[in-house]
């Protein structure tokens, strides 16, 4: 069984001892209030037995006092007993509605009997205003009224012995349960601790193995960058070095075509402008076919003059960057009808032959972008030095590149631009303009790019 089922068991057992828990806490609670409503109610009905019992006291020694002593003073207790009577009568009653049937029966006699000693003190009231003191005394001194007075403190005590009995069963039965209750609390206390001990050790083993899985994937992670980031060096080079046997390519297919035809381009101009002049010839048709040769040979040597310079730009290697790249943006440009501004730095920049290429070609690349696709009016065309790295920066007005294609290596031939500047050291970047059209940024390392840095790093 695997951790994160162990851990749902220990939470579940868990669960259930804390419910357990509180059901143990409810049922001790629940037994010491009812414990505690049963005390209450004895006191109560204690109270109450005892309200009855006092006023019975209380109008029998108002009355014996009225009828030995003839003082009419003796009558106020008496006759406050017979007018509180009914209402103890009524309370005693009801706190006994739930009391055992032996207590009830108690309860029936006590207030039978009650009623009967404020009759029988009643009639000897009456017997004293109407026949004199001397029947009123010889009926109190019968023994009825304490007959009466023997089995009403008889049933009293019954009923206090019961209750006395009924609250210490109450307390003992509390006690048991409360030690149960504690116990039940105890046993369900130590299972969660125990619960909670296994479940952090669950807790803290399945986080460690989430670490350990953690740090493994991080670890192939790592090494999967690592080989990403190999894999795009080794691309890197490789285009690096492809774009480099281009160019060397490019190089001698632009030497062969300058020398080998245009040598053979210029030699049939001359060879034809000397027919031209050997034949002499006047005829109109003769004429207009040498006429159509020099201009188709003219034309020939046009067209081999663009494409030499499309190969390798022979400004670029005669000249420097510079006039190379004004060459380019006139060309361009002015082809397309595209109003540019240009700014270099006053002196040309010792760079490798490598590193002129590439930006030639970089600028070259986004020209070409521009007229294809940007519909600009405007461009402009910045090479500054900015501390340690060459800033090249080509701007326009058109209508910008969409961000979805801007992010993917094969639109507008970013892909070139980009691995021409990481070859160097450098980076490229694109942006949107706000005011409308796309801004190009090449940073390249001058460290890198710099003829005495490559000499110093050669040596």
């Amino acid at each position: 069984m695997n951790s994160p089922n162990r851990q749902l068991i220990v939470e579940a057992l868990l669960l259930g001892a804390i419910v357990a828990l509180f059901l143990a806490a409810w049922a001790g609670q629940h037994q010491l209030a009812e414990a505690s409503r049963r005390v209450e109610q004895g006191v109560q009905r204690e109270r109450a037995l005892g309200e009855v019992l006092q006023l019975v006291s209380q109008a029998e020694s108002g009355q014996r006092g009225y009828v030995l002593v003839g003082d009419s003073r003796y009558l106020a207790p008496y006759e406050e007993a017979v007018e509180k009577l009914p209402g103890a009568l009524v309370q005693f009653t009801q706190v006994f509605a739930t009391a055992a049937p032996a207590v009830l029966a108690d309860v029936r006699e006590i207030e039978r009997l009650s009623r009967a000693k404020f009759a029988e003190m009643g009639e000897t009231v009456k017997l004293y205003h109407d026949r004199g003191r001397s029947a009123a005394v010889a009926l109190v001194r019968t023994d009825a009224g304490q007959e009466t007075m023997v089995q009403l403190t008889d049933h009293a005590r019954a009923i206090q012995s019961a209750e006395a009995d009924a609250i210490l069963e109450v307390s003992r039965t509390w006690r048991a349960d409360r030690w149960v209750s504690l116990a039940l609390m105890t046993g369900a206390a130590t299972v969660c601790l125990l619960l909670i001990y296994v479940l952090r050790r669950l807790v803290r083993r399945y986080v460690f193995s989430k670490e350990r899985e953690t740090e493994a994937l991080n670890e192939r992670q790592g090494e999967l960058e690592r080989a990403v980031q190999r894999s795009t060096e080794d691309l890197s080079e490789l285009s690096t070095h492809l774009q480099s046997v281009a160019e060397k390519e490019r190089a001698t297919l632009s030497r062969e075509l300058h020398d080998e035809l245009g040598g053979l381009l210029v030699a049939a101009r001359m060879d034809v402008s000397w027919l031209e002049e050997r034949v002499a010839a006047s005829d109109p048709e003769v004429l207009d076919h040498f006429k159509r040769v020099q201009d188709a040979l003219l034309a020939g040597v046009d067209l081999k003059r663009r494409v030499v310079e499309n190969l390798r730009p022979t400004l670029l290697d005669n000249l420097g960057l510079f006039p190379a790249l004004r060459w380019q943006v006139a060309e361009y440009c002015g082809r397309a009808g595209i109003q540019w501004v240009e700014r270099y730095p006053k002196e040309e920049l010792n760079l490798t032959p490598e590193a002129s290429i590439a930006i030639f070609r970089i600028v070259q690349e986004s020209l070409t972008n521009i007229l294809k696709h940007a519909q600009a009016r405007n461009a402009e065309i910045v090479v500054e030095p900015q501390g340690q790295w060459l800033a090249l920066t080509v701007r326009d007005d058109g209508v910008g590149i969409p961000a979805d294609r801007r992010g993917t290596l094969r639109s507008h031939g970013l892909a070139a631009m980009r691995h021409r500047a990481i070859g160097f050291g450098g980076h490229l970047g694109v942006v949107t303009r706000p005011e409308g059209g796309t801004e190009i940024h090449v940073r390249l390392p001058l460290e890198r790019i710099s003829v005495a840095a490559a000499a110093a790093i050669a040596s």
